[in-house]
């Protein structure tokens, strides 16, 4: 038991050990956020909505199926959707293996295989969000629960798999936006859902007064891609990795600080000699650009090694000259 107690305490579980713990958990919890964003929300809407990635496409081949091919799914409707997601993964995490991060493809297959399970073995439960007046709040609530599991996943280093990693993919080479890639790349599969699915909410009288194909598409549509809306702010509010950041740390210990910046996080960066106004103490400041994905890192790094340090987190809108983005995880 002291043994235990000794190597939870040492530097190597700190470093080594502990940040993959809280990986672990944060890809399990987020994952399920997501889970229930899509089961409970979107998929109890009587109006379609589609959730975007690997699991969107799923939804749309089974309606597909159903509603353009007439097949009968019931009974077989889960076990569909759990494996399209877990076939269609997998050169995706290939693709992310190579072009993204081992770590970053590792925790995502943990999150695609809770995703399979959730949306395809996990009933829904009766929210009183059936009914075509609470589409809306279907929309609103699925889309934020939707962009938490994203965008949390995305900041401690993981996914949900599926286009998400392509878009990080994107966003690594060309350092652009992970929600709106995502919202792009999803943005043809809410038109072809509504097209799919408008004749079959006619023929239901879903949509009291509406009669026409493509009025019933654009309904269908259009809460869709305000759903697509709602999760890509979320996520970029979560998640902003490979924008930049500037963080300025005031520390009475810049020798350590510095030399775990350039051997941890492989950063450079500058120093300056600077006087506290009140306390007529000399300090040091240490300037660093990162990319904000590396925010937690540095912070955990500098609170170990001076709990007194003043830190001051800056946007940076561009950065020019050498300066390498790095991969997650």
């Amino acid at each position: 038991m002291n043994k235990l107690k000794n190597w939870i305490r040492s530097n190597s579980y700190e470093r080594s050990v502990k940040p993959e713990i809280k990986r672990t958990l944060a890809v399990i919890v987020f994952t399920i956020i997501y889970g229930i964003g899509v089961t409970w929300f979107l998929e109890a809407s009587v109006i379609p909505m589609y959730t975007g990635g690997i699991p969107g496409l799923a939804q749309l081949f089974r309606d597909f199926m159903k509603f353009t091919l007439g097949w009968n799914t019931a009974g077989w409707e889960g076990l569909f959707l759990a494996m399209f997601i877990i076939i269609t993964n997998i050169p995706i995490m290939l693709l992310g293996w190579f072009g993204v991060s081992k770590k970053f493809v590792i925790y995502s297959m943990l999150s695609v295989l809770i995703q399979a399970t959730m949306l395809g073995f996990i009933p829904s439960i009766n929210l009183g969000l059936s009914s075509e007046s609470q589409a809306l709040t279907a929309t609103i609530l699925g889309g934020i629960l939707i962009g938490i599991g994203v965008g949390g996943a995305l900041k401690y280093g993981t996914s949900t798999g599926g286009l998400d990693i392509i878009a990080q993919y994107i966003s690594l080479k060309k350092g652009q936006s992970v929600g709106f890639i995502s919202m792009v790349m999803n943005i043809i599969m809410a038109i072809l859902g509504g097209l799919i699915t408008a004749p079959d909410l006619i023929n239901r009288g879903v949509l009291p007064g509406v009669t026409q194909t493509m009025a019933a598409a654009g309904i269908v549509i259009s809460y869709t891609v305000l759903r697509l809306i709602i999760t890509t702010i979320v996520t970029d509010r979560l998640h902003t990795a490979y924008q930049f950041t500037m963080v300025e740390i005031i520390t009475d210990n810049p020798k350590d600080i510095v030399s775990d910046i350039l051997s941890k996080i492989y950063r450079g960066v500058t120093l300056m000699d600077v006087q506290g106004g009140y306390s007529k103490q000399q300090k040091t400041l240490i300037k660093v650009i990162i990319s904000s994905y590396e925010f937690t890192t540095l912070n955990q790094l500098v609170n170990r090694l001076d709990s007194k340090a003043f830190i001051i987190v800056t946007p940076v809108k561009h950065v020019y000259g050498n300066f390498k983005k790095r991969t997650i995880a």
